[in-house]
This record gives C-alpha cells, structure tokens and sequence, in this order.
C-alpha cells in the first residue's frame, strides 16, 4: 500500500527530479546516522527507486557486474593472500629487532602502512599491522594511543598512491574509462597521492603526533590498553580450600594481580558480592587477571574453568590472544554462535575490551569490532589457524603465538603479486583479468583456499557499491547534476579554476568523513564531470579531486574502517580525530590543488598525451 501512496504522491506533486532529491537526502541521512547497516540501507533505496520507475527493473542490479565492484572483490582477496603468505609477520621480526625511539617507530610503521596500502586494500593492511604496533608499544613500555590514529591515517594516505589502495580510486578510475574509453592507468594516481601522502606522514611524524589525544595512566599506574587484564570466569569446585571463607579474605589473597568483578547469581546475573559472603561449592566466577594467571589460580585455588566455555581437552593446549578483525563474523553475536564456528579447535578463556565494566557473563557478552580474545587451542593442530583465519581474528603478533603461518610461501606470494603490478602498469592485461590471474594462482598455491575464499571478501561494501551506481545513476538522467554543475559554474564564474577544484575536495571530504568512502565516490563523480563539462576543461583533475577527497576521512571514527579499527584499541573518543584530522585535511588541500590544475592542452600529465575536454570524448557519460 505504501509504495502506492508514494506513486500517486510522485505524479501529483513531484517530477522526477524532485523525488530523486528527496530519496538521496534521505539516504545520505540513514547513512550519516548508521542505525542500521549500510547495505541494506542502498538495497531498500534501490528497491524504492525501481517501484517508482526512477530506475529500469533490468538495469537495477547492473552495477554489481561493474568492473569497479569486480576490482573492489578481487583486491579484496589479493590482500587476504598476501597476509596469509607470512610476509606482515616477517614485517613484525624485522620491526621489533630494529626499533629504539618513539620517532623511528612512528615513522616506519607510517610508512610501512603506506607502502603496504598502496598495493592492497588499506583497511587489510591497517588490520595486519595494528596487532604489531600494539605488541611493539606495549613492548617497549609507551602508550599504544600515540601511534595508533598516526597508524590509521597513513593507511588511508597510502591508499592514494595507486589505483587499487582504495575504492574510490578504482570507481574514479572506471567513470573516466566510461566517459573516454580509457581509464586511469596503474599509477596515474601517483602523481597528486604520492606526494599528499609523502608530506602528510612528515607532518604526522613531527608535528601532527602531538595533537593526538594520548590518555596518561590510571591511578594505579595502570596502562590504559592492558591485556593483562582479561574477563575470565572461573567455577569453585568441591576440593577448593576455600569453600566456607568469605570473599574479602579471597581479594586480600588476589592481591593486585587478580581482580573479583562479580558473582553469577541464580538468574545469570553478574553481581558485586558481599564483603562478608561466603563463597560456596559450584560458585561462578567473573574475574579480571593476566593469561598466565589461570594455571595459578586452578593450582593454588583450585577454581575451575566454567565447562559452558572451555570445549577443548588435551595435553598440549596453548594460550592465543587474537583481535577481532573490522570484518569478523563474532562482530555483534554471542559465545554460542563462536563455539558452533570455532568447533573443538579453539575455547573461549576470556576477553579483553577497553572501558568495559562487563555487567554479563561472558557467555552473554556481544562481541566488539577491537576486543581481544583470550583462547585456548591444540598446539599440533595445523587448523587452528584455519578457525581464526574463519572468524578474521587476528593473532596478537608480539605474544610469541603458537599460530605460526608458512613463511616459505612469502616469496611466491611476493613474486606472483609483482608479476599481476607489472602485467597491469604495462598495459599488457586488463586489470580484472591481471587480478583474477593472481587470484587463481594464490589459490593454487594454497595462499588462498578455494572452499572459503568468498568469506574473504567484504560483502557490504560489494553490495553497497552494486546498488550505489544505478542510484547515482539517477543523478544524472534527471539532470540533478548538470543543474548543480551549472549553479556551481556561475557562482565560481570568474574565479581561478582552483578554487572550483578545492570546492570539490572540501565538499567530497565533508561527505566522505560522515558516509562510507565509495559510496561519497559515486556520487561526487557525476557531480565533477558536470562541471568539467560546464566549464570546457578536462575532466581529469575534477576526477583526481573526487577521488583524493573521498580518501581523506580524518574527522572522525565513522568515516572511514580504520580510524573505527583503531578507536577501542587506542581509547579515543568521538571528538578527538579532528584535532589531528583538520589540519590534516587543510595540509592536504594545500598541496593538491595546485597539482590538480588543468595543464597545458599540449601535455596532459596523466599520461603524457594531448588534453582533450569531455565534450570530445569518444564516448558519451554513461553512468553504469
């Protein structure tokens, strides 16, 4: 009934350009709120547009055949291959037997992240290397919160340098093959990124760093990011001495080393108890203490590991501390839906989660993006790392794990990744073909496993990119964008042309620190060529500034997966990314802009040939 009332509200009083607006103001706002997941949000606009003839029943789903979605899907995997070949943990060796100083820590592992970001996905490079900068800084006794927001935005710089270090750039990259017939090449976007890149981390590095808000110390000398402090519930057992004694003898017996959170009440309830109560056989309890706590805590007090948690048994278990990953599967579920997953290779002892006061069990506890978990796995069972591998948890590198990945396989893995480079910069492949061929090979050399490779990839952005391009689509069939283009044009008349340029940056930024990067892409990218084409000038740097604005998300943890990543882990707030962020993005805007001006119609820097306007190009903008 209501897609009715919509309808005959829409041929009343509404053309289709009115109602386009109103759909995407909406969709801008659910996005901006993040109440409910972002997929399914572009689903139900798609769905709506269709029902209001805005878009062709046949072209609703075009956009997940869209070579930028495929990119997006194949990059995806390349990156979870490299990561399993071992070579992040060769990165992690070689980083701890070299570092000394804060400075030449935050610097390499700036750079690293940027170097790593350039050639896989940067939010797979960001979720390799937060477990080692963690482990190095609480290694070498400083507070992880001053490298790790340093730490996530040279992942997003890296991301520029290449065509394939982030979504946007693949998507900017195929609007220009749609609207000439040749998109941009491997490193065109080298020219504007790397240099923003470059200068962005010596900013960090000397300046920048000291505007992250780095939390000093608790009272009791405690650092803020402790894994030695972890949620574990243990059960009294019948030979346990102290049945009978009251629980302020227990804490003065713990000490500083174990803390007593609460008691399992009758109704599953975690309470405080009483001073004077009397622990009784059969009681749970909920406890804070360090992973080699728990063999003293079973010898000395003979206090049990709840049965409802611990599956394994055997000789040879092994303590694992993991990470859960950006895009795990435990994200928002319980402990049942672990234990079916995990099966009899892994067993929840406990959990670790910054700020938390953990009023539920453990059982009942919803997992976060950043918790740790504290496991307990047979150390011969090759499969283990298959289960964290399943549920993209991510060894805590620095504990000396018994999860150890075949490092022989680095150099394969290296060698066929540079083969897919060269094959795509030379021109000599497509770079879907290129990146399928590597995918294919990484399967066949067991980097990848055939049977799981479609868990790897990061369906919701799949999804949000498939149904965003017919909806921005609708943009420029209506003619929304060619109105804007024109408005933008005449208020900027008779100003330099870069002054135009940085509107689009600040704009494209503006939305991209409030809504996911790709999705700011494709629709800022119709908008950019509208205006290109109002004004006679190449569409190239209207693109490239789309592009470099949809990568700089710095103002806040929503904008962007690896400033969320990083935000538990480092104890940041909401209001603590800008202060770094905004001078981050003017410094940004400074340098680009001037690299983004039009050059001379006889060179175009992008690829050495003549300049041509898009109202010559050999094929009319079609968008998807």
């Amino acid at each position: 009934m209501l897609p009715f009332f919509i309808l005959l509200y829409h041929n009343i009083l509404m053309n289709d350009q009115q109602l386009v607006a109103v759909i995407m103001s909406g969709l801008l706002i659910l996005l901006i709120w993040g109440r409910w997941r972002y997929d399914g949000v572009v689903l139900v606009t798609l769905a709506i547009m269709v029902l209001l003839g805005l878009i062709e029943p046949r072209e609703a789903f075009s956009g997940f055949s869209h070579p930028a979605v495929i990119t997006v899907a194949l990059v995806l995997l390349i990156s979870k291959g490299l990561e399993k070949s071992g070579f992040i943990n060769q990165i992690g060796e070689f980083l701890s037997s070299k570092i000394e100083k804060e400075f030449q820590f935050m610097t390499i592992i700036m750079f690293t992240a940027a170097f790593l970001s350039s050639f896989m996905n940067n939010i797979g490079a960001m979720a390799m290397l937060l477990p080692i900068t963690i482990g190095i800084a609480q290694k070498m006794d400083w507070n992880p919160s001053k490298f790790l927001m340093p730490l996530a935005f040279a992942s997003i710089l890296g991301g520029m340098n290449t065509k394939i270090g982030t979504p946007p750039n693949i998507i900017i990259s195929e609007f220009r093959e749609e609207i000439s017939g040749v998109g941009f090449d491997f490193f065109h976007f080298s020219f504007v990124g790397f240099p923003v890149s470059f200068i962005g981390i010596i900013f960090i590095a000397f300046l920048g760093w000291r505007l992250v808000r780095v939390r000093k110390k608790t009272g009791e000398n405690k650092p803020l990011i402790d894994l030695q402090e972890y949620l574990i519930e243990m059960i009294v057992s019948s030979d346990s001495p102290w049945i009978g004694k009251r629980f302020h003898a227990l804490n003065r017996d713990f000490g500083n080393e174990i803390i007593l959170m609460g008691i399992v009440s009758e109704e599953g309830t975690v309470r405080k108890p009483h001073a004077m109560e009397t622990l009784n056989e059969g009681d749970i309890l909920v406890l804070k203490a360090s992973p080699e706590s728990v063999a003293d805590i079973q010898s000395k007090y003979y206090f049990n590991l709840d049965s409802d948690i611990e599956s394994p048994k055997g000789e040879e278990l092994g303590v694992i501390e993991a990470m859960i990953g950006p895009r795990s599967r435990l994200i928002g579920r319980r402990f049942n839906y672990f234990k079916r997953m995990a099966g009899n290779q892994l067993s929840l002892l406990g959990l670790w989660r910054r700020g938390s006061k953990f009023r539920t069990r453990l059982a009942k506890e919803i997992f976060r993006s950043g918790d740790v978990l504290l496991l307990s796995g047979k150390q011969a069972e090759g499969d283990i790392a298959e289960k964290l591998e399943l549920l993209d948890l991510l060894p805590l590198w620095q504990r000396d794990l018994d999860v150890i990945r075949d490092t022989s396989r680095v150099q394969i893995a290296l060698i066929l990744f540079a083969i897919c480079i060269v094959l795509v910069a030379t021109n000599i492949l497509n770079i879907i073909v290129a990146f399928l061929l590597c995918v294919l090979a990484f399967t066949s050399t067991r980097l990848l496993r055939g049977h799981g490779i479609y868990r790897h990839i990061d369906w919701p952005v799949v999804i949000l990119l498939g149904a965003m391009i017919p909806i921005g689509g609708t943009l420029v069939t209506t003619g929304i964008t060619e109105e804007l283009a024109g408005l933008i044009v005449a208020s900027f008349l008779d100003i330099h042309v870069g002054w135009t340029l940085a509107m689009i940056l600040i704009i494209t930024m503006f939305i991209s620190d409030l809504i996911n990067n790709a999705a700011t892409a494709v629709i800022m990218a119709p908008l950019s060529i509208s205006i290109a084409n109002t004004m006679s000038l190449p569409v190239e740097p209207f693109l490239m500034s789309v592009a470099i604005g949809a990568s700089c998300a710095f103002l806040s943890p929503i904008g962007h997966q690896c400033n969320t990543l990083v935000m538990g882990p480092g104890n940041y707030k909401f209001g603590d990314y800008w202060k770094l962020g905004l001078p981050l993005e003017l410094l940004i805007i400074a340098i680009s802009t001037p690299l983004l001006l039009p050059k001379p119609r006889t060179f175009n820097f992008f690829d050495g040939t003549l300049t041509t306007s898009v109202k010559n190009a050999s094929k009319p903008f079609e968008l998807g």
